[in-house]
């Protein structure tokens, strides 16, 4: 363990055929590799542990900035899937918990709950300022997941998603919230607030659509408990731009005066 640690240290390199190279002299490097690999498919990581060291090396303190993506590359014909949730520190997001997929493809939404109690088991929710997120992490049970943990958080939609006046109301894609809106502005959505899902689940979510071009409309919504929770009523997430996009102040009138969008005609 002792000629383990120095190595990694004076090699700085994680490479283990380089480590034993420097381990016991007299024995063959292929040996050494051997032990090496014994030694940590033995260990068992306590990434709980690991978390914790992570969020104390960063400089950045709460509340935080919480961001859930995932990404993934080909190592031959093998797909390396990793879903993740860091915390965000000028416009880079420093992974704190994470998970490796087991195939290619999406994210189901047990496996970002998985991954999100591993990261609070580590970083308390009441010091989560908001949770950013891509399209990919739309579904009812994960954002009920949040709402139940009263985790603010502000996720983007896709366009063909559906929105509805009330549990058993009418619903429309959420494109044609855009209509209203010039290039550039923006509305909260003040009646329409239930979010359609597979299986006929609902959720109650607060809205902002913001027309981005003249053909293409975008978008991103604050949760319905972050406006009522108590732990914050002046900042309210109004823009996300990627990972660790920053969070802006938003009052509840539009950019333009509105108070907010009737149903569109």
């Amino acid at each position: 363990m002792a000629r383990f640690t120095a190595g990694l240290l004076q090699l700085q390199t994680a490479n283990l055929w380089k480590i034993a190279v420097s381990l016991k002299a007299g024995v063959q490097d292929e040996s050494n590799h051997r032990r090496i690999q014994r030694f940590l498919s033995d260990y068992d990581l306590d990434f709980t542990a690991l978390g914790s060291l992570l969020v104390k090396l960063l400089p950045q303190t709460p509340p935080y900035v919480a961001v859930v993506d995932r990404t993934e590359w080909h190592f031959g014909e093998t797909p390396v899937n990793i879903l993740m949730v860091g915390i965000a520190h000028r416009g880079i997001a420093f992974p704190v918990a994470w998970t490796v997929l087991p195939k290619g493809g999406s994210s189901r939404a047990s496996d970002q709950i998985e991954v999100l109690e591993r990261f609070l088991a580590v970083v308390d929710a009441s010091s989560i300022e908001a949770l950013v997120a891509d399209r990919e992490f739309i579904s009812i049970d994960w954002i009920q997941c949040l709402q139940e943990k009263e985790i603010p958080f502000a996720v983007r939609l896709r366009s063909d998603r559906h929105i509805g006046l009330s549990p058993e109301g009418p619903s429309l894609p959420a494109r044609m919230f855009a209509r209203r809106c010039s290039v550039g502005q923006e509305e909260r959505l003040e009646d329409w607030n239930y979010l359609s899902g597979a299986n006929g689940k609902q959720a109650e979510v607060d809205i902002l659509v913001r027309r981005i071009a003249a053909g293409g409309k975008i978008l991103r919504r604050t949760p319905f408990s972050f406006w009522q929770s108590g732990r914050s009523t002046q900042a309210r997430p109004r823009r996300c731009t990627g990972s660790g996009g920053k969070l802006k102040p938003c009052s509840r009138r539009s950019n333009h005066g509105g108070t907010g969008l009737s149903r569109p005609t």
